[in-house]
């Protein structure tokens, strides 16, 4: 699979998350609907992230001819979404 088939991809999966992320910040927290566009957000930025780490830097240095700065940010996410996950269940996040 190409850069060009891997952007567009991302891009599928990426702008969704910034309508859906945009509404999970302004509705109330713990409802349904919040709950299940959560869950929503989370796997299609896991997904965004994942994808990211396959698309070669374009811009700047690379690391082993490939990553680059930006490429920080997926494995950020790819660390923090799950941990996020893991603390929601076990309830050792506080509802404001």
């Amino acid at each position: 699979m190409g850069y060009s088939e891997l952007m567009y991809i991302h891009l599928l999966t990426v702008i969704p998350c910034f309508f859906i992320g945009t509404i999970v910040l302004l509705i109330k927290k713990g409802t349904i609907i919040h709950k299940e566009l959560g869950r929503i957000y989370m796997l299609l930025i896991l997904i965004t992230a994942v994808i990211t780490l396959f698309m070669p830097a374009q811009v700047g240095p690379k690391f082993f001819n490939h990553f680059g700065w930006i490429h920080s940010f997926s494995f950020l996410t790819i660390y923090t979404v799950p941990t996020a996950y893991l603390a929601i269940k076990k309830m050792k996040c506080k509802i404001a």
